[in-house]
């Protein structure tokens, strides 16, 4: 059942990625035409394209998390004991898990804020645009920790790799 569910929830976060992918270049492309050819301008797609390439970065945050493809350097922990190894990566990873929880608290902050804000151009309310942040920080927190355990379980000999 589990299994299941992380498998749906990665299905969701990918093509909810790749949606607003297709949609920033149509949107993009839309206004390089009207720009360009038809020498008029769609203010809206600016702001479009600024607000959904936010979300789109966040995303991309949690899908890197899932796929441990954060850049990290390791050289120096990779040439100690496999102890040591397992005590320096255990120590980030509760330095990380600690940081992702004191930022999920903190931007929560940030989206109150974005409820009294306004978009000029698309009359959007920001907290629309802010609440990237806060489904990013959960997002990632539930991949790093489907991670941790199952470094946990399988006890690589290079928790890092």
């Amino acid at each position: 059942m589990l299994k299941a569910s992380l498998k749906l929830f990665d299905w969701l976060c990918d093509i909810s990625s790749l949606a607003i992918l297709y949609v920033t270049v149509v949107t993009i492309f839309l206004q390089v035409i009207a720009r360009y050819i038809l020498k008029v301008s769609l203010p809206w797609t600016e702001e479009f394209a600024r607000f959904a390439f936010i979300w789109l970065i966040f995303l991309a945050n949690a899908m890197a998390e899932r796929q441990k493809d954060h850049f990290r350097v390791s050289y120096f922990v990779e040439q100690a004991p496999r102890k040591v190894r397992y005590a320096f990566w255990f120590f980030g990873e509760v330095l990380i898990f600690v940081f992702f929880c004191w930022l999920f608290f903190d931007c929560m902050q940030f989206v109150k804020m974005g409820a009294r804000q306004i978009a000029p151009v698309m009359q959007l309310r920001m907290h629309w645009v802010y609440w990237g942040l806060p489904v990013a920080v959960v997002l990632t927190l539930m991949n790093r920790t489907r991670n941790f355990v199952a470094t946990v379980r399988e006890r690589p000999e290079n928790p890092f790799a």
